[in-house]
């Protein structure tokens, strides 16, 4: 199977490189001419093709250069602290897991990869996530979240990390270079066509006063919209094809080098994580539209703080729903302390929070119930499996999960992944990537 995904994602690749080239090709041969009807057409002989390729390059190299500043950039932000090769924050650093130990891990696991790893950051996050880029002149960066480290242990994280090097192994930052260039040059030149369409209509309307005129050129402006759409949509999901295949190769490689039991904690850990999140954020966002007098949805920057009252190591949605309305709440007066000067200390907001708790807890549940029923049938919950309840699968915790999985091909393992239109995703499910280890490995 593994030869399989591997395949996919060069197929996908390769398919949405060809389908770009055909775009490109479509476009450069096409010509504007608002004293026709139709005004675009096809002719070779009114084409510069030279001119089109020079256009084309010069548009490569300017997306390229974005791409470096925007990687220059992300390393500069004030939630970033580098571990390797330099220490520069060290008076900032709270971790639970020393930086000597990242690093030491890191470099470790780099070297059994078979990869090289030139600088280390941890950024300070609620949210578990690693990334890792690899660029040519500013070489291969491993980014960590503070939040991967407050959820799982020791073997997790290496196995998290592992994972990102799997990603440096398969060359996965220079195929979305390729694969970005193409687009950003496709997008200007449709952009372009349907700026010109647009004009053409409404100049057949103002100025030749030809009704009949501007309903064919509008006509042809929505036949170009949707052809245009329509391989866009296609090369997206090419790519996102590939990325999926990305993650699943790179979950090989962490099994392959950490271990399976420690890779699939690490994923469950996470994806539960994440499921809490989802339903604080929901809670949030619900209690806001309580609010008669809001002027608008509630701010990334205050969501984030928000997510930052919850525990860190929480991963619990049912306990995640209960806390949502003590965060909200406190956050607030919180800010209004910091903001507007009111005298309120952490004993006053929790006797003023405490009473309104129950009533928004009620009004939320006759809104919104719980069906545990629901649920079941939607949902295979891998705590249902955790038979010793420290929050982690043992090897015969997970065939037990496992089996379950299997015998029910329709069901995810989150809620938030039920009913979502899994072409879309940019990775893949959590269901698929733990049987995806179990069946390489012959669990």
């Amino acid at each position: 199977m593994i030869e399989e995904v591997s395949r996919e994602k060069w197929v996908s690749i390769y398919s949405f490189l060809a389908l770009d080239i055909i775009q490109i090709l479509l476009v450069s041969l096409l010509y504007i001419d608002e004293s026709t009807a139709f005004v675009v057409g096809f002719d070779i002989s009114r084409t510069n093709l030279l001119s089109a390729l020079a256009f084309f390059a010069v548009v490569a190299l300017l997306q390229i250069t974005l791409l470096y500043i925007t990687a220059f950039q992300a390393l500069q932000k004030p939630d970033l602290v580098q571990l390797h090769p330099k220490f520069n924050r060290p008076e900032v650093y709270n971790c639970r897991f020393s930086r000597e130990k990242i690093v030491s891990w890191t470099q470790d696991l780099a070297k059994r990869s078979a990869v090289e790893v030139d600088k280390i950051y941890l950024m300070n996050s609620a949210l578990p996530n690693a990334f890792t880029f690899s660029l040519p002149l500013m070489g291969s960066v491993v980014v960590v979240h503070t939040n991967t480290l407050d959820v799982l242990n020791e073997d997790e994280v290496k196995a998290i990390i592992a994972h990102e090097l799997g990603h440096i192994k398969n060359k996965d930052s220079i195929v979305q270079i390729l694969a970005r260039v193409p687009s950003f040059f496709i997008d200007l030149i449709y952009l372009y066509i349907y700026l010109r369409l647009v004009l053409a209509v409404v100049n057949a309307l103002v100025v030749s006063g030809d009704v009949s005129l501007a309903l064919v050129r509008l006509e042809v402006l929505l036949a170009f919209f949707i052809l245009s759409r329509l391989l866009t949509v296609v090369a997206k999901l090419f790519v996102r094809r590939a990325s999926r295949a990305a993650e699943l190769l790179s979950d090989y490689h962490a099994a392959s080098i950490v271990g399976q039991e420690s890779t699939i904690n690490a994923l469950i850990r996470l994806g539960q994580r994440v499921e809490a999140i989802t339903v604080l954020i929901d809670e949030i966002k619900w209690l806001e539209s309580l609010n008669p007098e809001r002027s608008g949805p509630i701010s990334g920057q205050e969501l984030m703080r928000m997510i930052t009252q919850y525990p860190l190591d929480g991963i619990d949605e049912a306990n995640a729903r209960d806390v949502a309305p003590w965060v909200f709440l406190s956050t607030r007066l919180r800010n209004m302390r910091e903001v507007y000067g009111v005298r309120l200390d952490d004993d006053q907001i929790h006797e003023v929070v405490e009473p309104a708790l129950p009533e928004l807890r009620k009004r939320r549940s006759d809104i919104k119930p719980v069906s545990e029923t629901t649920r079941d049938l939607q949902i295979v919950d891998w705590r249902k499996f955790d038979y010793d309840r420290n929050r982690r699968l043992s090897s015969e915790e997970i065939d037990s999960l496992l089996k379950k999985l299997r015998e029910n091909p329709q069901k995810m393992m989150f809620d938030r992944e039920v009913g979502v239109n899994l072409l879309t995703l940019d990775h893949p499910d959590f269901r698929r990537r733990v049987l995806f280890i179990a069946d390489e490995f012959g669990m």
